[in-house]
């Protein structure tokens, strides 16, 4: 096992159920082969929250940007010089998570699409990945990515998959990655596992979101980065290939997208 590293591309280390253990967070991903995380950024408003931790922890990096279910609450939901000056950290390696959430509610989506395309444009103008949340939203994702794609290229990822083919098809049209937590080992997850076994190895990537959405067999419990492991094993099984060398692919994966954690690495 000592061969195998999984990166976190996205979990929450600044929500309450891991903040005040992040010593023992961290030791346990490391255990079960989880060498790095990167904390996700929700709200401008604990921006600085989640930069310090990156800075106390060499295995923890950073986004920044605004959450679709936040923009009506965050004061800088739309402000691109703001998320621009926080992407020059050395430790920040990506924008977002950004995009549009109907589960909920749509009264705010002229909000998130507002708050989304200034994070494509800072996307765009850093060469940072976006980090894209898409909820019960498909056709106007589409249509907003294929809109600013043409404004000129971004890379991105389609973090916590649970969209439909077409969105997913759209995704690597556009050359971006597409991320599977522990959504993809549900029973109830035919349609996501349809398409996590077809599409191209070379652009998939696993993640937790935790504390949310618990894999098998943890399923039920607070979601920490070690638990990628069982995503990522549950994947293999799916793809049918070798588990040293899919970790290695997903390895790779990780680091061509979040560069600025390759080029951390090779200092």
């Amino acid at each position: 096992m000592n061969d195998i590293r999984i990166i976190d591309t996205h979990c929450h280390l600044d929500f309450n159920e891991l903040k005040t253990r992040l010593d023992e967070v961290i030791k346990d991903a490391k255990i079960n082969n989880v060498t790095d995380m990167v904390t996700i950024s929700t709200n401008l408003s604990r921006i600085d929250t989640i930069k310090e931790i990156s800075e106390h922890y060499k295995e923890i990096f950073f986004t920044v940007g605004v959450h679709p279910n936040e923009a009506h609450k965050d004061k800088q939901y739309d402000d691109h010089h703001f998320i621009e000056n926080y992407s020059k950290h050395e430790k920040c390696v990506g924008i977002g998570e950004g995009g549009l959430d109907y589960y909920y509610n749509m009264e705010n989506m002229k909000l998130q699409k507002r708050s989304l395309e200034v994070q494509i444009n800072v996307a765009r103008s850093t060469n940072l990945p976006m980090i894209i949340h898409s909820r019960e939203a498909d056709d106007d994702m589409i249509e907003i990515l294929e809109a600013e794609y043409k404004n000129g290229p971004f890379k991105a990822i389609l973090h916590c998959f649970s969209s439909g083919e077409e969105l997913a098809y759209c995704g690597l049209d556009l050359d971006f990655f597409i991320s599977f937590s522990g959504i993809l080992t549900f029973n109830s997850a035919k349609n996501i596992q349809k398409i996590a076994k077809n599409i191209p190895l070379s652009k998939i990537l696993v993640e937790t979101d935790s504390p949310y959405l618990a894999p098998s067999p943890v399923r039920g419990s607070v979601n920490e980065p070690k638990n990628c492991m069982h995503t990522a094993q549950f994947l293999s099984k799916l793809r049918n290939v070798n588990f040293l060398e899919l970790s290695k692919i997903l390895y790779d994966n990780s680091l061509t997208v979040y560069d600025k954690i390759k080029l951390w690495k090779d200092k």
